[in-house]
């Protein structure tokens, strides 16, 4: 009999590698192919050295989006669902984000769990029009 597994994207964001539910992003795409208004580019996770790459997360009204802007898309992996687990309760009262839901144990290291759509919706604002970095 078979573990059970959860798939996790795993991706980079300045020099620490996250994860999160692989189905919380839509797809990866390009930072240039995003509407400016739509773009995350400063979160709780901190700011990509780069700005080529991003996640596309649904956004909160019907047909939106909006990237988080990554320094790069490691890949999707699956890990076995005991390797996943929730924040403590202590470790949640002492985060100024909500977006951190927890962490996953990756080959015994443990990585932090974002929830992508609370992560993007605590960061409402992008850069002004015409404001590229």
């Amino acid at each position: 009999m078979s573990e059970a597994t959860s798939e996790i994207l795993m991706f980079q964001v300045g020099v620490r590698v996250f994860a999160a539910v692989v189905h919380d992003a839509v797809r990866i795409g390009s930072v240039r192919e995003a509407h400016p208004e739509d773009l995350v580019f400063e979160s709780a996770l901190g700011a990509p050295y780069e700005h080529a790459r991003g996640v596309v997360i649904r956004g909160d009204e019907p047909g939106t989006e909006r990237v988080l802007v990554v320094d790069q898309v490691i890949g999707v992996r699956g890990v076995p669902d005991a390797d996943v687990h929730p924040l403590p309760a202590f470790a949640a009262a002492c985060l100024s984000s909500g977006a951190v839901s927890g962490f996953v144990l990756v080959d015994e290291v443990p990585m932090l769990l974002v929830d992508l759509p609370t992560l993007v919706r605590e960061r409402p604002g992008a850069l002004a029009p015409g404001a590229f970095p």
